[in-house]
């Protein structure tokens, strides 16, 4: 509850507040892309951009978007496009290496949307720990190789995907430099040819990454290690 407080209220405040809807909380709103690895929306998912000054039960949807993801922190969905949805807009396209205008265009909407599937992706990823390795396995009822589980994690969330190998995934999707890895992101890593990449996992954060491994099945693990640290070749956002 917000304690009260005695303020000045000028008549052009009045005339804004009196344009805000009330609006009750607002179911989430994940959007699929259509094509597999695609990292904006295609013609037939264009949305509409939303800005400073808009109210819309849309922008309530992309207020609660942001804050599942903690960049709108404010105590509730309001459904107007003021400052602080600006400010969290902005900071959102900073971190994920968009233009930082303060505008929710198509783009990204379109990220915001797959970075909160990318979240899901992850909280249930979780669920498999310690799953066994089995070497071109797809299935938690037999275990997962390394992109095994990549392509039975994307398909469990609804993100259309092909059965591809850790060097093929390599060759989707767009480069993401080490400094800037978001959660969700594919970081991937040589284990027997240098140079090779054979191993792929989930970025999730503070360091650390989820993937199926030969010595203890689906495992969390700092990609700074001892182990995988040298083996590291890179990372891509393919979503």
């Amino acid at each position: 509850m917000m304690k009260k407080r005695t303020i000045v209220v000028t008549v052009s405040a009045l005339l804004l507040a009196s344009q805000l809807p009330v609006i009750s909380a607002l179911p989430l709103v994940s959007a699929f892309n259509n094509t597999a690895f695609a990292a904006t929306a295609s013609a037939s998912t264009i949305q509409a951009t939303l800005s400073s000054g808009s109210s819309s039960a849309e922008v309530a949807s992309l207020q609660q978007q942001l804050g599942t993801l903690g960049y709108f922190t404010y105590p509730s969905n309001t459904g107007y496009y003021g400052p602080l949805t600006v400010q969290a807009v902005s900071s959102y396209q900073e971190a994920y290496g968009l233009p930082v205008t303060g505008a929710a265009d198509s783009a990204t909407r379109t990220s915001i949307s797959h970075a909160i599937v990318k979240k899901q992706l992850l909280a249930a990823a979780n669920e498999y720990l310690g799953t066994p390795y089995d070497w071109g396995g797809t299935s938690p009822s037999t275990g997962f190789d390394c992109s095994g589980f990549v392509y039975y994690m994307f398909t469990k969330l609804g993100v259309p995907a092909d059965r591809l190998s850790s060097g093929e995934l390599f060759q989707q999707g767009t480069p993401v430099d080490r400094a800037d890895l978001m959660p969700g992101d594919l970081v991937f890593f040589s284990t027997n040819t240098p140079g090779k990449v054979n191993h792929v996992g989930f970025y999730i954060g503070n360091g650390k990454f989820i993937s199926s491994t030969r010595s203890a099945g689906i495992a969390v693990q700092p990609i700074d290690s001892g182990y995988w640290g040298p083996r590291y070749l890179g990372a891509k956002q393919v979503y």
